[in-house]
């Protein structure tokens, strides 16, 4: 889950970096999605936590370093080299989600409201400027559009 989590922030930073906003908003719904699911595997993880300390003879609330050292081989290695890997994921996590909340929060003078804004504006456009051009397009291509018999009865 973290990796997952790290992998939809490194998105949304690589989103604004390259000035990509329409997915803007999608991506934030990834990475909220994605602190749902991390938040439903912390509970998870706090209760299988709390049996492995009940095991130990250790406080409820003992850091997974703390477990590591108490339990028995191999179990301590394994939790220390999770420990390693999960205090990685978290570290940069920690950075990415940092640098967005100061540096990323604006972009070209607009916020990330503004942009989505202006981002629905500009796709607006761009359908409108589209349908403009395939209907012209079609008028050019069916050629008239009243049959002459018509126009020299009307005449």
């Amino acid at each position: 889950m973290l990796d997952l989590l790290l992998h939809r922030l490194e998105t949304e930073r690589a989103l604004l970096e390259t000035g990509r906003t329409r997915r803007l908003p999608r991506a934030a719904r990834e990475i909220d999605t994605a602190i749902e699911q991390l938040q439903n595997a912390e509970l998870a993880r706090a209760a299988e936590a709390a049996a492995a300390t009940q095991v130990l003879g250790l406080p409820a609330t003992a850091s997974l370093l703390t477990i590591a050292g108490t339990a028995p081989v191999p179990w301590g290695d394994i939790f220390l080299d999770h420990r390693a890997g999960m205090r990685k994921l978290v570290d940069q996590i920690i950075d990415l989600d940092h640098g967005r909340l100061t540096t990323t929060t604006e972009v070209g003078g607009m916020d990330m409201g503004t942009m989505a804004d202006a981002d629905a504006e500009l796709t607006e456009a761009v359908i409108e400027l589209e349908l403009d051009r395939l209907g012209r397009s079609a008028a050019d291509n069916r050629g008239a559009a009243l049959h002459p018999g018509l126009l020299e009865f009307l005449a």
